[in-house]
């Protein structure tokens, strides 16, 4: 029976709007130890959130402004237009050591404690490469790897390995893995890959232990992938055009395609249950489901939300286990909290 949605009747808000990004939404979804939810989106050189209780009654209110940074990685002043980042994506990344805050900017990745009050770790990117072929510089695509490390991409095509402590603030570059030529969009993670993709419509795979190279997915047309998710060992990758397309990592060759909306893809995510959502330009929220794997992948639609007068930039799934879904939209303070009847 195909899934259908209403609205939840508490209103979920955020103080800033949020910005016109791929992938603009990130929550810190309820366990057993911690019963509340996180929601954050990044709103120009700022980041903001709200903690909302289970039963929706309580929020609590949070935001985070970027750290600017100067000549030789110092501090620089916040008047000072030249020095100050953009937020390209925010994540709240959970390792099984650590919960984290990630912030990825034009100019710098910052690391913060999950609730945004202390930084632990701010790391320059490098502006001044021979190999480079992005006229800005930024990081974006954010992922979690076993059991302490973070990856971040950048313009560079490199993603970047850091080591993250149980406690305290020493955090360090592991090491740089390269293979894109152009700038990263996405990264997506799962127990053994790790999946990356870039502004051509590159994707590559890699070993998460090993962190090398294994397959490369070439790019299907023109159009650049927007966002990554993984299923089942299927790798979901939506585009600009508006397509989504499936890929099978261990042959790399495609196992499927929707033609999914009429414009840009901002954002996609899967659930454990074979349920993907993806939000776009054209105003709709769509679920669809998977069955079968990369050999026999079979895909249904399961329904149709249109947010009127909504350019829609971030979508996910309140439980990996259930079917309610959270959206967030350009230029709204609003987190529209859609349940499943």
């Amino acid at each position: 029976m195909p899934l259908s949605y209403k609205k939840a009747p508490q209103t979920t808000s955020v103080k800033w709007s949020a910005s016109h990004l791929s992938s603009n939404l990130t929550i810190n979804r309820a366990s057993e130890t911690r019963r509340a939810t996180m929601y954050g989106v990044a709103h120009k050189s700022g980041f903001t959130m709200v903690t909302v209780s289970e039963d929706g009654t309580k929020q609590i209110q949070g935001q985070v402004i970027c750290r600017p940074v100067g000549h030789n990685s110092a501090l620089a002043s916040e008047s000072d237009a030249r020095f100050i980042p953009y937020i390209v994506q925010a994540v709240f990344v959970n390792l099984p050591i650590r919960n984290i805050l990630v912030l990825a900017c034009t100019k710098s990745i910052q690391i913060y404690e999950l609730d945004g009050t202390t930084n632990l770790h701010t790391h320059v990117l490098d502006k001044n490469h021979p190999n480079r072929t992005e006229s800005s510089i930024y990081a974006r695509g954010i992922a979690g790897v076993g059991q302490n490390l973070l990856c971040v991409g950048n313009h560079l095509g490199e993603v970047l390995v850091f080591n993250i402590p149980q406690k305290g603030p020493t955090i360090t570059l592991k090491e740089t893995i390269t293979g894109h030529q152009f700038g990263i969009t996405s990264l997506v993670s799962n127990a053994n890959l790790l999946i990356s993709s870039d502004t051509s419509g590159f994707i590559l795979i890699w070993n998460v232990r090993t962190m090398s190279q294994i397959n490369v997915i070439q790019p299907v047309d023109e159009s650049g992938v927007t966002a990554l998710s993984i299923w089942n060992n299927c790798i979901a990758a939506s585009y600009a055009n508006g397509m989504i397309r499936f890929f099978d990592p261990e042959n790399a060759q495609i196992c499927g395609s929707i033609a999914a909306h009429a414009r840009c893809i901002n954002a996609i995510d899967c659930n454990e249950r074979g349920l993907l959502a993806s939000v776009g330009d054209d105003c709709y929220v769509r679920v669809w489901k998977l069955t079968g794997d990369g050999e026999n992948l079979q895909i249904t639609h399961e329904c149709n939300q249109h947010i009127e007068n909504q350019q829609l930039v971030g979508v996910k799934f309140l439980n990996l286990s259930r079917s309610d879904i959270a959206i967030s939209s350009y230029d709204s303070s609003e987190v529209i909290l859609l349940r499943a009847m």
